[in-house]
């Protein structure tokens, strides 16, 4: 895909940098496909936020026909709530007093939906939906081989939907099963292999829950690098996140044919050259504290050569490697840094700078970081 601007561009002059910039172009055509893609395959699309913590993505990837917006925590879902957005499901099981009466309160705005793995979070959040209230959807949330959260096994997941489905201020949805462990295994066969035994698995503990008389509507989870795989059940909604934006880290994935996931890079963060006294290098001021460290490096650049490489060079600093016989950048020049991680990258900014197809430029927030005001 070209690229639709340039480190240059002359709104991006102004911004103080380091900053994160997304390629509004790239991001319409990310979402539009992933959309295409659920609805040749019959399934339905609840992009995780947890990715992009905005009310603006969020927006866009309900228009394009989402069924709902997944949230990791309950800040997240009620930062979203706050900016209008609806659908949400809170994928991370909400444990301690003060979560759990915030999901009751948050249930009484909008139909939300959480997700359990043990009893004691069933009757936390029972006890917490008043009289009068609509019931709490929830799911059961199944360990498919990630060793994060959820049950390991059949009898335990249906004494949790029994549970639900027993008690009137709650209501039993379904099952998620979400397996973070196959999303950046880079071998298209071997990424096949251990999605398969993961749905395997999630298909047979559903049929146990069916068994017992219980509905389950909803199977959610799957996730950008194994959706694909995932599309012939017994998942009903995919959880896909970074798709929008892409990074290094789903840029490695690779698909049966050997080519990249069909996604664009469509997030980036603005740096400044601030030093050329190296040879065959410049310094610029976006480091550990602009990208997350937690992926491989950069790999996608505007404003540079091809063939220049990043490395982290301290909590303020990024050194980035010309390759032979470039010319450096002068000082002040601007480059565009494609993401590591998208979704930690995001996390350290608080707001985006959307650029669109005439060059526009629009600023909107990052929303639920830890630490901020709703």
């Amino acid at each position: 895909m070209t690229p639709s601007f340039g480190a240059d561009l002359p709104a991006l002059a102004e911004i103080s940098t380091p900053a994160l910039v997304i390629d509004q172009v790239a991001l319409s055509g990310n979402i539009a496909r992933m959309a295409e893609t659920a609805r040749r395959r019959g399934m339905a699309l609840r992009p995780h936020a947890k990715t992009h913590k905005s009310a603006y993505v969020a927006g866009q990837q309900l228009a394009a026909g989402a069924a709902g917006i997944a949230c990791a925590t309950i800040l997240e879902a009620e930062a979203l709530a706050a900016a209008g957005v609806t659908g949400l499901l809170v994928t991370s099981p909400v444990v301690g007093a003060d979560k759990v009466a915030r999901l009751a309160r948050l249930n009484r705005a909008q139909v939300l939906t959480a997700v359990v793995d043990h009893p004691a979070q069933v009757e936390a959040l029972a006890a917490a939906v008043q009289s009068g209230d609509r019931p709490l959807e929830l799911l059961v949330d199944v360990d498919v081989g990630q060793g994060r959260t959820g049950v390991a096994n059949g009898q335990d997941a249906v004494t949790l939907a029994r549970m639900i489905a027993a008690n009137p201020r709650l209501a039993f949805r379904g099952l998620q099963g979400y397996a973070g462990h196959i999303q950046h295994i880079i071998d298209a066969s071997e990424r096949r292999a251990a999605a398969i035994r993961s749905a395997e698995q999630l298909r047979a503990l559903a049929a146990g829950v069916a068994a017992t008389g219980l509905a389950c509507p909803v199977i959610s989870g799957s996730g950008t690098g194994a959706h694909a795989d995932d599309a012939d059940g017994p998942y009903t909604e995919w959880q896909v996140g970074s798709y929008v934006f892409m990074d290094a880290d789903y840029g490695a994935i690779r698909q049966a044919d050997g080519q990249r996931l069909p996604f664009a890079q469509a997030l980036f963060v603005l740096a400044t050259v601030v030093s050329a006294n190296q040879p065959g290098q410049i310094t610029v001021d976006a480091g550990t504290k602009a990208l997350a460290t937690n992926g491989p490096a950069p790999d996608c650049f505007r404003g540079l050569p091809d063939g220049a490489r990043y490395t982290f060079g301290g909590d303020e600093h990024g050194i980035i490697k010309l390759p032979a016989g470039a010319a450096p950048l002068p000082l002040g020049a601007r480059v565009l840094i494609g993401a590591t991680h998208c979704d930690p990258t995001v996390n350290l900014h608080a707001c985006y700078h959307v650029v669109d197809a005439s060059g526009a430029m629009t600023v909107t927030p990052v929303l639920g970081r830890y630490g901020a005001v709703l």
